[in-house]
Formats: C-alpha cells, structure tokens, sequence
C-alpha cells in the first residue's frame, strides 16, 4: 500500500503537467511559425510563412481554437517572396500582420497586411524599396 502512495504522489504530478496539446500546420514543403496571439473566442492566430502552397513564398495564416485546431488557414501575398512576423487581433475582429516582402523590381520592403475575421485580405501596404 505504502508503494501504491508513493507511486501516486510521484506520477500524478507528472500526468497532470503532460496534459496540453501540440498541433502541425502546413503542408509538403517548408512553413514557418513566427508569431502566435490568443484571440478574443480563446481560439489563437499564427502568422509565418509558408512554401508548401502556390509557386512562392507567402504569409501563413492560421486560426485555431482553443484547442489548437485549425478553423481555416490563409496565404496572402503576391508574386515575390512575403513573409509574416508578427500578427494582431484588431478591434474589428480581423487581423493586422507586419512582416517583409521581397519583389525583383523592388527589392525589400516592410509589408502590412488587415485582413477580416476569415483570414481574407482587405488591404496591403508596402513601404520601403528601392
């Protein structure tokens, strides 16, 4: 009995630490996780980039709920290479991600990207270039 107490007192702890979740995001090539934010339904968002959809890198967009199951994925951007870094709930229930675009033409600028509450692209700005 005195074993069972001490196998107890030393194994509970540890099954209740082991008690999250790990979830993967992507597809067959190389994507990226750079930022991740809770939401306000207690879901969360990620920002990245990924290489696994279309011919080019684009920014990642995934929202999970709580349990960090996907509830609908994006890529946004254009035909160069865009990348997300950083990515906000906005009072409107979209998002507003920052992040770096890289065109032929010109060359390296800081892209800004709001979406809606879906993930869908209602506006981007690029600054910077050459």
């Amino acid at each position: 009995m005195n074993n069972l107490i001490l196998i107890l007192i030393i194994t509970l702890p540890l099954t209740l630490l082991g008690q999250g979740w790990e979830q993967t995001f992507g597809g067959t090539n190389r994507d990226v996780g750079e930022s991740v934010q809770q939401t306000s339904d207690g879901g969360y968002i990620i920002t990245g980039w990924t290489n696994s959809f279309g011919n080019s890198v684009d920014v990642y967009l995934v929202k999970t709920d709580g349990n960090g199951n996907e509830i609908w994925s994006q890529t946004l951007g254009g035909t160069g290479g865009d990348y997300g870094y950083s990515v906000q709930q906005t009072s409107d229930g979209g998002y507003i991600i920052t992040g770096y675009t890289i065109h032929l033409t010109n060359g390296f600028g800081v892209s800004l990207i709001k979406t809606d509450g879906s993930g869908n692209e209602l506006w981007t700005k690029t600054f910077g270039g050459t």
